[in-house]
């Protein structure tokens, strides 16, 4: 794969599977964005890593459940590196509970960064990508939660569901664009 002259965002990338695609992006010659939430020391290291690849790297904190926060991102992105050519929607939140006992404010949270932030993240991208118009590529980082039912996941299955739906949708309208979408489903990670 090779990726020079690219530019990335990939959301919940100071941690494990997020910061698994930055750096392969990184290796791979594309210049990256680690977006974060709370964990900035761990997007530094991050960035640092990717830096050793001979990329730009920067840090962009940013709560994927917040449109605006999300919108601002992806500009700092064109900004900064002059452009946003490739986006992977990986963050998410899950607070697993039975659905008669799911406390609600849990239930809401998961929903709003699985679901929300992966749509503003993807909806934010394309548009920048449109207005560019020279295509993209976007990763949503999905789980076989979405096609599996499991138990104390309801708000996790429904949401992973959800944007599978979504990135389908969105591969077809922007399609026309030269805006790839693709899901992948990851296997088991233990992801703390």
């Amino acid at each position: 794969m090779k990726l020079e002259g690219r530019n990335a965002l990939v959301t919940g990338a100071s941690r494990v599977i997020g910061r698994g695609c930055a750096m392969e992006m990184a290796k791979a010659g594309a210049n990256v964005a680690i977006n974060y939430r709370s964990h900035p020391e761990e997007a530094e290291e991050a960035a640092e890593e990717a830096r050793s690849y001979g990329v730009k790297a920067i840090t962009i904190q940013a709560d994927v459940s917040d449109q605006e926060s999300v919108e601002a991102a992806v500009a700092k992105v064109a900004e900064e590196f002059g452009s946003l050519d490739l986006f992977v929607s990986n963050s998410a939140y899950s607070d697993r509970e039975l659905i008669l006992e799911a406390d609600m404010e849990g239930f809401r949270r998961t929903i709003d960064v699985t679901m929300w932030g992966a749509f503003f993240g993807v909806r934010a991208a394309a548009g920048q990508m449109v207005k560019q118009g020279k295509g993209g590529s976007i990763v949503v980082i999905s789980s076989p939660h979405a096609v599996i039912a499991i138990p104390t996941s309801a708000a996790y299955n429904m949401a992973k569901a959800a944007i599978d739906h979504m990135s389908r949708t969105a591969a077809i309208e922007f399609a026309p664009h030269k805006i790839r979408v693709n899901t992948v489903h990851p296997g088991w990670i233990d992801t703390p």
